[in-house]
């Protein structure tokens, strides 16, 4: 030991050297500070289930460059002795110090994870997939969930932490065997035997790159082959592990090679990928400590369960798993946990059972996304105002809403806050002072337990004047748009997507976003038609596309080609006509006075609802009641306005039910009409 220990204290200068050869200055200063301390801990709780004595008895093949030929020499200096049981307590002992954050979007497998240095509290955001933050997915609720890694075999009572390391030292002995069914000292003997993949070991062979991903990108000439105990492979998991371990994704993508230049860093490669749950997979530690991991009865019914079988499902279950018999590597895989278990005098069963038929995967389904998830979990989100903006023509109110999914019937209460105002409903009716941006936290009391609350970021911008337009979310290169009218803002211009528009797609550049105009940060004062072009004879357009003609703007419902607008919009023509330009992009006597409905009666007893409202002549208008806590529409009627000035249309509410119900009013002007709240007796 006093052999090893004295390498060890060496090992982190050797590296540091080596790395200022090949690497700039302040990659090396940052990693030359995570090389320290690699000397064993005594405290370690690892050191306290297994010992050295112990490690030399599981591992007896275990790789060594000088003995390739599997007579059982153990290495002679610590620095042969890649997969010594003394860089295998520094990597858990480096471990011991990182703490993530992940939260996730419920139904999904997009994260947000942030990494934290429990000794400094330094906390880094390592990822934040586009998914997580795109609008399509911006109401599902946030999955939060906390990974310490220095729960590694330190979770659960003594059996529970033996048992979690043997499944751990079994699993990495399967990646990395060396035995056949003869082999000298059993076939179990030989786990830890190949540092590397085998036929690229010693080679210049370059393989396991995924050239199409643009998160965690390949690094010209470098191979991402399997290395280390788990056999890290694929540039994706390199940059994962890299940014967890070094908070910095291109340190492992730059350099995949230092997964087999530094024991512990490779050991600690297999612990990252032990701790950490990928979703729609848990974690394998969550699987191996009794009560940690519950499978919903969908998993239950494909035989999925706690134990060794579902680590196994994880980490290879495509291959290994889900056949009516147990594949020969499974076998292999329970052969070396049956050994390990042995030696340790620990139950192979969560359960305290040794029957290594249900330490398997045969049969076992493969972990899938579950759809359902979102509506099991009590939540609540804003499902207004959509796509954190709120677009208006006058500081009028507008509508916060908050939506609920409450399976158990625990929220009692929701409250809106927002600007320093309290709203005691789950639907606000609020006039913004300012186009600015705002802030709203809605908060759920639930009866006896802890309280909910989510906040929106959102945006007031007025999109005649464009007054607050600075405050329009910017165009994100990594975000798929999925759905029309989104708008953003582009090199100070702002821009509509007509429809579907991918990463690729970059405002300004075709025809996919539509150009509104500038933001300058100060009121409009142009013609109102900048930006939009003139309608040309020779020109094809298709729906949505604006133009300008005879100093009015006109929308194609349809393709269109030599088809004047002036001429050619109303029903059944293909272009409908939005507005005069102007300074305010629409002359003051054509805006409908932007006053509340009159709804009558109210509350209605019978089966009939009068409403009248503003609109302009040939505007179209959609009437919809929606129900007041979920917002969905249970009712809604198309009209197209036969006047201007007041219009009258009735609603047959004779199969609405009795309650609270919000009647939405929405133009094909781009203009708001305020809500109202109507009663159903």
């Amino acid at each position: 030991m006093k052999t090893h220990t004295r390498y060890l204290k060496l090992l982190p200068c050797i590296i540091c050297c080596l790395l200022y050869s090949v690497l700039p200055v302040k990659a090396v200063n940052r990693l030359s500070h995570y090389f320290t301390g690699i000397a064993t801990d005594t405290g370690n709780p690892v050191t306290a289930i297994i010992s050295s004595a112990e490690w030399d008895v599981i591992f007896p093949h275990r790789f060594n460059p000088d003995d390739r030929t599997g007579t059982g020499t153990l290495p002679t200096t610590a620095a042969k002795d890649f997969y010594s049981y003394n860089n295998f307590v520094t990597a858990v002992l480096r471990m011991s110090n990182i703490k993530a954050l992940l939260e996730r979007r419920c139904g999904t497998n997009y994260y947000k994870i942030t990494r934290i240095d429990k000794t400094t509290g330094a906390a880094v955001v390592i990822r934040n997939d586009a998914g997580f933050n795109d609008p399509q997915w911006s109401t599902n609720a946030i999955i939060s969930q906390q990974v310490d890694y220095g729960t590694f075999a330190n979770e659960g009572d003594v059996t529970a932490r033996k048992r979690e390391l043997v499944a751990f030292l079994a699993n990495i002995s399967q990646e990395t065997t060396g035995g056949w069914p003869t082999a000298p000292g059993g076939q179990f003997a030989w786990g830890l035997y190949f540092r590397e993949e085998q036929g690229y070991e010693g080679t210049n062979n370059i393989g396991y790159r995924d050239e199409s991903d643009t998160l965690y990108p390949p690094a010209p000439g470098k191979s991402y082959h399997g290395r280390g105990p788990i056999q890290i492979s694929y540039n994706y998991n390199y940059g994962q592990a890299s940014e967890l371990l070094f908070g910095n994704k291109n340190i492992l993508l730059a350099n995949p090679e230092m997964v087999i230049q530094d024991g512990a860093l490779s050991f600690q490669t297999a612990l990252w990928f032990w701790m950490t749950p990928q979703y729609p997979k848990p974690s394998c530690h969550d699987v191996m400590v009794p009560g940690k991991w519950t499978p919903t009865a969908t998993q239950q019914a494909g035989g999925l369960k706690p134990g060794f079988g579902a680590t196994v499902n994880i980490i290879n279950g495509g291959v290994e798993c889900g056949g009516p018999q147990e594949n020969t590597k499974v076998l292999s895989r329970i052969g070396h946990y049956q050994r390990y278990a042995t030696i340790k005098q620990v139950s192979l069963e969560l359960n305290g059972g040794n029957n290594t038929a249900n330490c398997g995967c045969a049969n076992m389904a493969r972990f899938s996304i579950d759809n359902t998830e979102c509506s099991s979990l009590t939540s609540i989100t804003f499902s207004q105002p959509a796509n954190g903006l709120i677009t208006t023509t006058a500081l009028i109110p507008v509508t916060l809403a908050v939506s609920r999914n409450d399976p158990r019937r625990e929220i009692s209460k929701i409250y809106i806050t927002v600007n320093g105002q309290r709203y005691n409903d789950s639907v606000a009716l609020w006039t913004p002072p300012g186009y600015k941006q705002y802030t709203a936290t809605a908060t759920a009391i639930r009866n006896d337990m802890d309280t909910l609350t989510t906040m929106l970021t959102f945006a007031v911008w007025n999109n005649q004047t464009f007054e607050g337009c600075s405050n329009l979310p910017a165009w994100q290169s990594a975000q798929n748009y999925t759905t029309a009218n989104n708008i953003v803002l582009y090199n100070n211009n702002i821009y509509r997507n007509k429809w579907w528009a991918g990463s690729t797609s970059i405002p300004g550049t075709n025809d996919t976003w539509e150009l509104l105009g500038a933001c300058t940060g100060q009121p409009r004062t142009d013609t109102g038609c900048s930006g939009i072009a003139a309608w040309s004879a020779s020109k094809a357009y298709v729906t949505n596309d604006q133009v300008a003609y005879a100093n009015k703007i006109y929308q194609a419902k349809w393709w269109t080609q030599n088809n004047a607008p002036d001429l050619n919009n109303g029903d059944g023509k293909p272009w409908t006509y939005m507005r005069n330009c102007g300074a305010a992009a629409m002359r003051k006597e054509d805006i409908p006075n932007q006053q509340n409905p009159v709804v009558y009666p109210n509350p209605v007893n019978g089966n009939i609802l009068h409403i009248t409202f503003q609109a302009t002549p040939g505007e179209k208008l959609q009437l919809a009641l929606l129900h007041i806590t979920t917002l969905q529409p249970l009712l809604q009627k198309n009209y197209v306005a036969a006047h201007k000035g007041n219009n009258t249309v009735q609603l047959d509410v004779s199969h609405l039910p009795t309650g609270i119900w919000i009647l939405k009013i929405t133009s094909d002007q781009y203009r708001k009409i305020p809500a109202t709240t109507i009663i159903k007796n």
